[in-house]
């Protein structure tokens, strides 16, 4: 560690660090929810004559306190990764990320810094992350995949500013969807024998919405079905026989989706030739509409 800052500090190099209140609230059930965000606890932490009202000041001035044993109490310091996930788990929702991101935005922006280091925000802070990554390890939890500010179409999840001048997050325009039609169970046929047509579309395309906490839990055994072919249909372009599963599925004209669980319709790719035919953006590479596969969103 001595050494690490050491090259930092004589490169003139911030020390990079990722914060994630979210974590803590996910992996403990005894961490104060209001904690974690920036509208104020009624579960302040004291540590000496210091006082933390989130969970953001208290991991950065653990840092700071850290670096100050080592004689580099002054290095400048950067937010690599922050942010709140959108799906997943039970705290992974689109309010509770918009209410952290904003309040983490107009925190970072007011130049209040943290009790050690007062007046002094970090030098850098990078928002987790603009899209969802359908294709990430769900080890550490579903919420895994759902980090994204825009939805995999480019479309902002929720209205966020950032702070200059107002501005607030632009949606992708002209983007092109395949054609409005849904795979999804065949209401006339025996579902019970589902289970590894179930296992092929989930293992290819994205069901995390469907565990528990997720904003697709709760929509019925024939829900979850219609949900995984239909993901997996949108993934294989629409290609009619991958809606066949022994004929357990079927096409549909007519939007499958239940209150705030939403059947997607998948994205044409844009820059294929005139003599290639027309390919879907799977969800975890629609990043290419944006230039970057995986990149976070820069609010200083």
């Amino acid at each position: 560690m001595t050494q690490l800052v050491s090259f930092l500090n004589s490169n003139g190099s911030p020390f990079v660090v990722n914060i994630y209140p979210f974590l803590s609230l996910y992996g403990s059930s005894d961490f104060p929810q209001d904690y974690a965000f920036f509208e104020g606890t009624s579960h302040p932490v004291t540590d000496g004559s210091n006082v933390y009202y989130n969970a953001f000041d208290g991991n950065f001035d653990t840092l700071v306190a850290a670096l100050s044993k080592l004689g580099y109490g002054q290095m400048p310091i950067a937010i690599g990764e922050i942010g709140w996930p959108t799906d997943g788990a039970i705290s992974g929702n689109l309010t509770a990320a918009r209410v952290f991101n904003q309040g983490l935005i107009k925190h970072v922006l007011s130049n209040k810094g943290t009790p050690l280091r007062p007046g002094v925000p970090p030098v850098d802070v990078y928002l987790f992350s603009l899209l969802d990554e359908g294709a990430k390890s769900t080890l550490p939890g579903n919420f895994e995949r759902h980090w994204g500010i825009f939805s995999f179409d480019g479309q902002a999840k929720y209205p966020l500013k950032l702070g200059l001048g107002g501005r607030g997050l632009k949606n992708a325009r002209k983007v092109e969807y395949l054609p409005s039609r849904w795979c999804v169970a065949n209401p006339s046929r025996d579902l019970s024998d589902v289970a590894n047509h179930m296992k092929l579309a989930c293992g290819v395309a994205d069901c995390t919405t469907l565990t528990y906490g997720g904003s697709c839990n709760g929509i019925g055994a024939k829900g979850n079905i219609s949900y995984a072919f239909n993901s997996y249909y949108q993934l294989q372009m629409q290609n009619e026989r991958s809606c066949d599963f022994d004929g357990l599925g079927m096409v549909t004209f007519l939007d499958p989706s239940i209150g705030d669980c939403r059947f997607l319709v998948g994205v044409t790719d844009t820059r294929s030739s005139s003599s290639s035919s027309s390919q879907v953006y799977r969800r975890w590479d629609i990043v290419w509409m944006l230039i970057a596969w995986r990149v976070w969103f820069f609010v200083m």
